[in-house]
């Protein structure tokens, strides 16, 4: 499976995802068939928890990293650049899934 471009792409979390915000960090947990698939917990600081926060399936990253950029005054440019990282950590790791284009 190719990986769209993330800086354009709307996200959504994926519906095999169970997330709770701990102590500022939010935790990502992978409940999928199989205990092969369950090995791990994926943890996002502040400003991975409001990447995730935003994923609501309309924005994309150069929308989310205006968000950011405010919230934590970095430059835009840099805050676009982190979350797309993220973003790929995050579909790579299939905790979120894009849109299909007649769904947008």
């Amino acid at each position: 499976m190719s990986r769209p471009d993330l800086a354009t792409t709307p996200l959504r979390p994926a519906p095999d995802i169970v997330h709770r915000r701990i102590a500022g960090e939010q935790i990502l947990v992978p409940v999928r068939r199989g205990a092969a698939e369950m090995d791990y917990l994926f943890t996002a600081n502040e400003v991975g928890s409001l990447i995730y926060k935003s994923l609501d399936g309309r924005r994309c990253a150069s929308e989310i990293a205006r968000l950011v950029s405010g919230e934590f005054e970095v430059e835009e440019d840099r805050a676009r650049s982190d979350v797309v990282q993220f973003l790929e950590a995050l579909y790579d790791a299939r905790l979120v899934e894009s849109i299909p284009e007649d769904q947008r």
